[in-house]
């Protein structure tokens, strides 16, 4: 009469007739008068004892059967679909190897413990060691005088408390504080431990109204700084004192604008400390009467005064009086009505309030100044009027008073249109 092998949940696993075996499951199933059953009945139980010890799995496993991996030394079991590790809690003064995520570990030098990251020991708590003591914050609850509680923080340092963090008014314990305090009483913010007398910094919102408490020996040789080497209290914005400028300083670098009240209101931007030729003294609402200055030197080479131009002009163009303004681009050859060059930079800049480049463009009246030309120049020779708000070379005997521009500083050997450094002086 055959068996039927059923599962723990009760469903049928086998059924194995009668002088047979059964190997459905990683262990043989005897039927009955099966010769030599004995060897597989102690093969099953040795295979139980060691959790089928392997380095590989045992084939058609069931669902909750262990099997020790003995390759990577863990412990598993089977999920029904697949083979997942156990994780473990270890005991020990040493972190343990071969861990597995999840695996918890409690430190018994430190007191502390630990979970495995997979790739770490994590610290769960507590935050400090055994070594270090008690360190940190701590929620207590301290009653005052009147009988009233009062959910505070005491922060430790080495089992010593040197600070209680109170939200509440101010109120005084109705028994000594632990560690031998002898507070009066405990203010909103940071009360600290007369311990602190020689703490260099403190931070925090704290109601200081028990200043004295932080020593009153530790304050009042140098307020200013509530310990000499707390010198965070010297900068204003994270810039030294000598950053700025005082009623007894001078002014060694200076970036911005600065303001100055006359009495009679604020006059702004007197001086805008930007460079490369957009920083000014003064404005168009704001300005001088007068400004002693002495001239040395000057970075560009000619003298320039806006004029009011019929069109735009870009620098280098030859123009004459004429036109619907006060200027207008040469148009003729050899023009006695040459009036200058507009300038590229000019060194000194007359008339500079009149308007834009684009309706009054700066005109070199004297000076080096590039021009526009047609044709080869050569050094030293004498430019007259092309036309087209272009210059050329004056030919032998065209030459006069009126109608020269100026002289060429530098050849041109092209005879198309360019532009030659010459010196302009306009009568």
């Amino acid at each position: 009469m055959s068996y039927t092998i059923n599962l723990t949940d009760g469903a049928l696993f086998a059924t194995i007739a009668d002088g047979t075996i059964n190997t459905s499951s990683s262990m043989t199933l005897v039927g009955k008068n099966y010769a030599g059953y004995g060897q597989f009945l102690d093969t099953n139980f040795i295979h139980l004892l060691e959790n089928a010890s392997n380095t590989t799995a045992p084939g058609a496993p069931l669902t909750g059967q262990l099997w020790w991996d003995s390759g990577n030394g863990l412990m598993k079991v089977y999920t029904g679909t697949t083979w997942k590790t156990i994780s473990s809690a270890t005991s020990s003064s040493t972190a343990p190897s071969n861990n597995v995520t999840g695996d918890l570990w409690y430190d018994t030098t430190n007191q502390q413990l630990n979970v495995w990251t997979g790739t770490a020991w994590l610290l769960v708590g507590p935050q400090s060691s055994a070594v270090q003591g008690t360190t940190g914050a701590i929620a207590a609850t301290i009653t005052d005088n009147t009988a009233i509680n009062h959910v505070v923080l005491e922060l430790y340092t080495a089992n010593t408390i040197v600070g209680i963090i109170s939200k509440d008014a101010t109120f005084t314990p109705g028994t000594a504080v632990p560690g031998g305090w002898g507070v009066q009483a405990i203010s909103p913010g940071i009360t600290l431990s007369t311990s602190m007398a020689n703490t260099a910094y403190f931070q925090g919102t704290a109601n200081l109204a028990n200043l004295a408490n932080l020593a009153t020996t530790a304050i009042t040789a140098n307020l200013a700084n509530l310990a000499t080497t707390a010198n965070n209290s010297l900068y204003l914005g994270g810039l030294p004192a000598n950053a700025y400028i005082t009623s007894s300083g001078n002014i060694s670098s200076f970036t911005g604008a600065i303001t100055v009240n006359t009495g009679g209101g604020a006059t702004t931007a007197i001086v805008n400390g930007a460079g490369n030729a957009v920083g000014n003294i003064g404005s168009s609402s704001s300005y001088f009467n007068t400004i002693f200055a002495q001239a040395t030197s000057a970075q560009y080479a000619d003298v320039a005064e806006r004029f009011e131009a019929d069109e735009t002009m870009l620098p280098g163009t030859v123009v004459e009086l004429g036109g619907t303004a006060e200027i207008t681009q040469v148009s003729t050859d050899l023009s006695e009505n040459v009036f200058g060059v507009i300038s590229t930079r000019a060194a000194y800049l007359m008339n500079s309030s009149a308007g834009s480049d684009a309706t009054h463009p700066p005109v070199a009246m004297t000076g080096r100044v590039p021009v526009n030309v047609v044709g080869q120049v050569q050094k030293g020779d004498r430019l007259v009027s092309a036309g087209n708000g272009q210059a050329r070379a004056a030919r032998a005997g065209e030459a006069t008073a009126f109608n020269v521009i100026g002289r060429a500083l530098k050849d041109k050997l092209d005879t198309g249109v360019g532009t030659v450094e010459a010196i302009v002086t306009i009568k």
